[in-house]
Formats: structure tokens, sequence, C-alpha cells
């Protein structure tokens, strides 16, 4: 007989995964936020929870890179309390974990890669 273990995906992974599904669903059908942030919301991109989930840190990217990443992280910031209460409600979970939003600035280095390879001059042929 099988049985289905949750030990391959354990709880944390599944709570962080929910919440940055849940965070990013959220920022689409909050009302207030600046007109940039709701023309260009920034994409929920990780959710990160240590062992005892008494604390969320919510990664987030911008679809026009780095500019506004410091006043998204404090408009996001300002409205945390209000999104922990909403996620209360929303989820079956004990307890929301404080939000702290940090800038993912990884896809910013990839794009700066892509960038550099592209710029490169060819190789030359090699001939034997």
């Amino acid at each position: 007989m099988l049985q289905h273990s949750h030990r391959a995906y354990p709880r944390g992974a599944r709570v962080s995964h929910l919440l940055r599904e849940e965070i990013a669903a959220l920022l689409r059908e909050l009302h207030g936020l600046p007109a940039d942030l709701a023309l260009l919301p920034p994409t929920i991109t990780m959710v990160d929870l240590p062992a005892d989930m008494r604390s969320a840190t919510v990664f987030f990217s911008l679809m026009d890179g780095p500019e506004r990443a410091e006043r998204v992280r404090q408009v996001l910031g300002a409205r945390a309390g209000e999104m922990r209460q909403i996620l209360g409600k929303r989820l079956t979970l004990r307890r929301i974990p404080p939000l702290r939003f940090v800038y993912d600035a990884r896809f910013d280095r990839g794009a700066e890669m892509a960038e550099i390879l592209a710029h490169l001059p060819p190789a030359p042929d090699e001939e034997a």
C-alpha cells in the first residue's frame, strides 16, 4: 500500500510557497497603492522562512530594474501589517509571521551578464 508522506516536501517549504502565492495575489488586489506600483507591481520571487517560521523574508523583483527598488520596499513595508491581517483571514495558519521585504537583485545580474555576452566579439574560427 502506497502512503503519501509530506516529508519529501517539508511544512516550511509548503508554507513558504503558499505565502509567496498569496502575497503575489494580494499585491494585485490592494487598493491605495501608488500608481506606478499598481501599473508595474513587483514580482514575488521567493519567501524565506526560518525553521521556527517566526518571520518571513519576502523577496521581490521589478520588471523595470532596480531604480524603484528602495521606494517599493518602503511602500510594501508600510503595508506589511495590513497584508498580514488579510493573509490571516485567508489562510488556515495559526500565525502569520511578520513580513520583511527585500529586493531580489539576482535577475538584474542575469540581465547584466546577457548584455555583456551580447557585446562580445565573435570567437575566431579555428583552422587546423
